[in-house]
């Protein structure tokens, strides 16, 4: 089926493969597949790294960024000498044959890593086999969620299951779903019932839980059974997933896991640091995300670019500073569609950047930049303030310091990739029930509407907005085409010049083109996918 191709397969095949000169001369390294994997620390720092490959270096990969742009709520933005947001804005390939490699390959790698991992792990002393437990359950969460991110970027993709290096060909949708799901019943299965604490959180933000697995199973769900119009998710045991097991997840999430929602909805995010009213990273309505660190360094140097949440740089204000909103490359600008859609709402403020409210001096077309619509991501935005010293420093500079004082490097937010509010909102939309909603409603000061679909669709684009889960709501809700092409004859301004927004949806390029590389790899097994030969 297809060529997995990372720099670390061919390494560690390498390591055990080579001739009996290489392999009678002495061990330099100090570990290897023959003695890795002896306890539960070596399992510990192989599930890190696999958590790692969940950032990325090229951030015009960047899945929520790439999201954002593909759906409604965001144009391409960026600058002329920028091609990738054009290309998933418009449907088009123009800057590449391997535009979308690095995403690809970082969810491959993890996958490998899961893969080594779970082959390896039973070889493992334990004192403990409840962490045994566990750590299996996070590997069969991260390989679930690799699975169904590459799903959702490209459809269909090879389904590799075995630490070795093969030449696959595209899996089904019906057996990538099946495979997720039986590894997130794992998980779910094998995850201890840990309640959130800000205490548990300290330690284990960013780590797979029990209520994390039950979330994204749900997630699952509502795509698979929504685009590919199937009535249930299959396991590779005996028995299915049906919409009352995934409700009693969500439940079981609700009302067990110690997650709940923020009082305040500002308070999520980072940037209400400047009212000293942030709830900080790894907060009680954090499900699952992403960690980042201050220790993000160029490539070349010993670390990764990755450390750093490369997307806050690039959807900051292009071609200058506007504190207390810092710089960036200007991507994923807000359409005025989706303000017109907040009218009313408090939650309007509280997600978008309006320049001509907020940011009176704003100068139009600096850096050649295009789309510009004087609307940005304020959830996400890079947030700057004075250091004390009369330095303007990124807000995570000033709180913990960095390798360098640099705008490139000192963004270090979380991904939120499930939060709470979702879960409410899965499970009005799986039910019917208003609950959910109208407590998700409620937070932000406004009265039950109901828990009909179309009432269900709105809060979601408003409550979730640039949360990197809009595209695929449209998609399956078969609202995509309608929804994009709504946006045609938009004014924004390129390079300062007003011209017209135009799209044209391609359902045959839903999904991403596979990066032509592998298709060449892979001794003929792999093709790329429909709408992209």
């Amino acid at each position: 089926m297809k060529n997995i191709f990372y720099i670390s397969i061919a390494f560690l095949t390498i390591l055990t493969s080579c001739g009996d000169e290489f392999l009678d001369r002495e061990n330099l390294f100090e570990k290897d597949l023959d003695n890795y994997y002896q306890n539960a620390k070596d399992v510990d720092e192989a599930l890190v790294g696999a958590y790692s490959c969940l950032a990325v270096d090229n951030a015009q990969n960047h899945p929520i960024l790439m999201a954002n742009i593909q759906s409604d709520d965001c144009f391409a933005g960026a600058g002329t000498t920028d091609p990738i947001p054009n290309d998933l804005d418009k449907f088009t390939k123009n800057s590449g044959e391997d535009t979308f490699l690095h995403i690809y390959e970082r969810c491959y790698q993890g996958i490998f890593y899961i893969n080594t991992l779970l082959a390896k792990i039973d070889q493992a002393t334990y004192t403990d086999e409840e962490l045994k437990l566990q750590q299996k359950g996070e590997a069969y969460f991260l390989r679930a969620f690799f699975y169904f991110r590459l799903s959702q970027l490209f459809g269909e993709v090879p389904l590799q299951l075995e630490p070795e290096l093969l030449y696959l060909g595209k899996s089904t949708p019906t057996e990538i779903y099946t495979q997720i799901t039986s590894d997130l019943k794992i998980a779910i299965d094998s995850l201890p019932k840990e309640k959130y604490t800000t205490a548990w959180a300290s330690v284990n933000s960013g780590r797979a839980t029990k209520w994390a697995a039950q979330a994204l199973m749900a997630r699952v769900y509502l795509f698979y059974t929504g685009y590919y119009k199937q009535p249930k998710l299959s396991t590779l045991e005996e028995g299915d997933v049906t919409k009352d097991m995934v409700v009693e997840w969500l439940e079981s999430c609700i009302n067990e896991s110690g997650h709940d929602l923020i009082g305040d909805y500002e308070s999520v995010w980072p940037y209400s640091y400047l009212d000293d009213n942030w709830a900080k990273d790894g907060h009680i309505e954090t499900v699952f995300a992403v960690k980042y660190t201050n220790q993000g360094v160029w490539p070349g140097n010993p670390g990764r670019l990755a450390y750093s949440n490369q997307y806050c740089l690039y959807i900051g204000m292009r071609g200058a500073e506007y504190a207390p909103y810092g710089q960036g490359w200007g991507f994923a600008q807000v359409s005025p569609k989706l303000r017109e859609a907040f009218v009313g709402d408090s939650r309007l403020s509280q997600s978008i950047v309006d320049i001509t409210l907020e940011v009176p001096d704003y100068e139009f077309g600096l850096d050649r930049n295009r789309e510009e619509t004087g609307l940005y991501i304020k959830k996400h935005i890079p947030i700057v303030a004075d250091d004390g010293e009369g330095n303007v420093r990124g807000m995570y500079y000033n709180l913990y310091g960095g390798v360098q004082a640099n705008m490139q490097l000192w963004n270090m937010q979380d991904d939120i990739i499930i939060r709470f509010s979702d879960v409410l909102l899965m499970h009005s939309e799986l039910t019917g029930e208003v609950a959910g909603i109208d407590k998700v409603r409620a937070r932000s000061g406004m009265s039950s509407a109901g828990a009909d679909l179309e009432t269900i669709k709105a809060e979601r684009r408003k409550e979730l907005a640039f949360e990197g889960v809009r595209y695929y709501d449209l998609l399956r809700w078969g609202d995509a085409k309608e929804a994009i092409e709504e946006a045609n004859g938009t004014i924004v301004k390129n390079s300062g010049v007003d011209e017209s927004y135009q799209v044209t949806f391609n359902a045959d390029r839903v999904f991403l083109p596979l990066p032509e590389s592998q298709i060449r790899l892979s001794q003929g097994n792999l093709v790329q996918n429909p709408g992209w030969e």
